[in-house]
């Protein structure tokens, strides 16, 4: 087999001995090991406490240039969230990204039943869910539910989400998956997916913002930009395609959400947060 050329711009081009091999190096994820879960949700208990201190309830209140970006350039903004990506775990790795997005000429009563409307996921985010179900709530505060993604690899996640209103014009919500199984081979592509997420409404729209955790295998700087380059493995580029995927279903003529609907399972207790590590600023 030929050598795979990976090129940056029109100079900067590699050689790689052979398709086959790469693969081999993008798929041959690194067994896990018990410290890696410890050492996830030590990393999350300083995240949410990092979370908990901020002075702003989204980015945009107080970035002048966010809040351009988002509202007058119509940017989907990220950043990361702590520090370059992706951050050591033992026997993994995490990345952790912030995204935001501006969504005119709508609602927040209209974006939370779009969101709350988790039978019917892959509708309104068809990039990235094939399929989805609701499994349980209790009231409009507390559901699990259970999806299969498409990226970045197909996997079955179930997660549990706890919705709390702050205010008449701001909403936030976490997400913590509770099984993660990709189907067919198991690569470690990923281990675990926590979400943050803040709504703030205006008389003009309807300001998102989202932080997402996840956790895979380890895998080294090469497979995860080959991954990345060849197999679509980008955290970021997923925040984006979630963002970009609400705007435009919310926004669309005509569009109309179902309320949360009756007769399904109330919840348990929700998961609890991460509390096995002294409380410290984010790693």
């Amino acid at each position: 087999m030929s050598p795979l050329m990976i090129c940056r711009g029109r100079a900067a081009c590699f050689a790689l001995p052979s398709l086959s091999l790469v693969l081999a190096g993008v798929i041959a994820a690194q067994p896990s090991q018990p410290q890696t879960l410890h050492d996830f949700e030590c990393y999350i208990q300083s995240a949410e406490a990092r979370m908990e201190a901020r002075k702003t309830f989204i980015l945009a209140d107080g970035d002048a240039a966010v809040n351009a970006q988002l509202v007058r350039e119509h940017h989907i903004y990220t950043v990361s969230a702590n520090g370059a990506n992706p951050h050591k775990l033992t026997g993994g790795q995490l990345y952790d990204w912030i995204g935001a997005v501006f969504i005119p000429g709508t609602n927040l009563e209209k974006l939370l039943r779009m969101l709350q409307d988790y039978g019917h996921r892959p509708k309104y985010f068809p990039e990235t869910v094939a399929t989805s179900q609701l499994l349980c709530h209790t009231g409009g505060e507390h559901f699990r539910y259970s999806m299969r993604l498409k990226e970045p690899a197909v996997t079955d996640v179930e997660s549990d989400v706890v919705w709390e209103r702050v205010d008449a014009h701001r909403w936030r919500c976490h997400s913590y998956s509770t099984k993660t199984a990709e189907v067919g081979k198991d690569h470690g592509y990923l281990r675990e997916l926590y979400s943050y997420w803040w709504m703030a409404e205006t008389d003009k729209g309807v300001y998102v913002e989202a932080e997402t955790i996840t956790a895979s295998d380890e895998f080294s700087a090469v497979s995860r930009f080959l991954g990345s380059a060849l197999m679509g493995i980008n955290p970021e580029k997923s925040l984006k395609h979630t963002l970009a995927a609400m705007r435009e279903a919310v926004t669309k003529p005509g569009a109309e959400f179902p309320p949360v609907p009756e007769g399904v399972a109330a919840c348990g207790a929700p998961v609890a947060r991460p509390s096995g590590c002294a409380a410290s600023a984010a790693r």
